[in-house]
């Protein structure tokens, strides 16, 4: 799921991936309904009833692109089609089930136009939480100056309408140094294989990586690139390491049980769910290598890309890490907290309160227990709640 401010080229994205997958669908929310993003129920001349596929069975061992997903009023329909992989249904004397088994890369706008930091994901787009937690990886983009990407985007653009050829020695020459840097690196893998803290510290971020391939002036050709991946759907079948296993359980772990942190509520929160989706990952960089065995590289970029991923999505606006929106489908903490307070100064009315009074407040807003120590004790430490000597609690407003 990409999710960003206007103008930041999402659709151009979507387009491109349409046109390197050898099955590919796209499809505009605002036009789709969920009938069309599934299945729909027709009837023939003969007075039989007919079945038409939508965009997701269409799209089936392929890549499904929907644009404007913040603009589709009902999404109930994707909710079978993301989780088993299929579309089911039940209606007119036919029962049936048909295959879905397909990527889904999606773009969605802010609900108030741009992006607010201060708000969870969910909270920005009008769509429902569930949708938005069966996304592997959520990217947020944002346009904020900067001179250095507003100079390369500009050059890209200029480039579409002028044709440049005294560039193609340029190109080459990166090309030539470019390799000169794979074969080095390549001369020490040999080394890292011995040592595996070694092997880390020689690795080259995924980050740097791209960074260095988008300074090509030349792309590969689309064909080659759409046979490509083609290929390596069809034929590669990477299984999982024991290397590439427990560098994913270790990340998994790291976020449910972080090393620093004191209680429960410190970690980011992360389910089944989303080791399944770091698996999914893995095999599809292995696939990308043409590789028979999910290697512990592999692993490696997929946690540097899933930990880009969840540190976008909990970040507010002062640059913080937000624990309590609990992923893409949660609130902020802000929210929370307000939400608590409302309710607590509606039942009280400037009166003293138990324990269990706060407990079946935070009940009432669907705060999680797991949260509600830390912010009984943050309203302490700005005076906001003073915790009298019968143990009673009394609200300053």
């Amino acid at each position: 799921l990409i999710v960003g401010d206007p103008g930041m080229g999402k659709s151009q994205m979507l387009l491109a991936a349409t046109q390197l997958a050898a099955r590919s669908v796209y499809v505009g929310g605002n036009t789709a309904s969920t009938t069309g993003l599934t299945v729909t129920l027709t009837k023939e001349e003969g007075g039989e009833t007919g079945i038409e596929a939508g965009a997701l069975v269409l799209a089936d061992q392929g890549v499904a692109c929907i644009d404007e997903l913040d603009k589709c009023k009902h999404l109930d329909g994707l909710l079978e089609a993301m989780e088993q992989q299929c579309v089911s249904i039940a209606k007119a004397g036919v029962v049936a089930s048909l295959p879905a088994r397909c990527s889904i890369i999606a773009a969605a706008n802010p609900k108030h136009g741009s992006y607010n930091m201060s708000k969870s994901v969910a909270e920005n787009l009008n769509m429902a939480r569930p949708i938005l937690s069966r996304f592997d990886l959520v990217f947020i983009l944002r346009d904020r100056a900067d001179e250095d990407q507003d100079r390369m985007v500009s050059n890209n653009i200029m480039n579409l309408y002028r044709k440049s050829n005294s560039n193609a020695k340029d190109s080459g020459a990166r090309f030539s140094e470019g390799n000169h840097v794979l074969v080095h690196g390549a001369g020490h893998h040999g080394e890292a294989e011995r040592a595996d803290n070694q092997e880390e510290e020689k690795r080259v971020p995924l980050e740097k990586r791209l960074a260095w391939v988008s300074s090509f002036n030349e792309p590969l050709p689309a064909d080659l690139v759409r046979d490509y991946i083609a290929y390596a759907r069809e034929y590669c079948k990477p299984k999982l390491t024991s290397e590439a296993a427990e560098v994913l359980q270790t990340y998994y772990l790291k976020l449910r049980y972080p090393e620093n942190g004191r209680h429960q509520q410190d970690s980011v929160p992360i389910t089944t769910r989303q080791l399944e989706a770091l698996i999914r990952l893995a095999q599809a960089r292995a696939k990308a290598c043409l590789r028979e065995f999910v290697v512990k590289e592999d692993a490696l970029d997929v946690v540097e890309l899933l930990e880009r991923s969840v540190e976008q999505v909990h970040t507010d606006e002062f640059g913080m890490i937000d624990k309590y929106r609990v992923g893409a489908a949660g609130q902020s903490a802000r929210k929370l907290r307000k939400a608590f307070l409302t309710e607590l100064q509606n039942i009280v009315q400037g009166g003293d309160c138990t324990k269990d009074d706060l407990l079946r407040v935070a009940d009432r807003v669907n705060l999680p227990l797991s949260n509600f120590n830390t912010i009984i004790e943050d309203l302490r430490t700005e005076g906001r709640l003073i915790k009298k000597s019968n143990g009673k609690f009394q609200l300053v407003s």
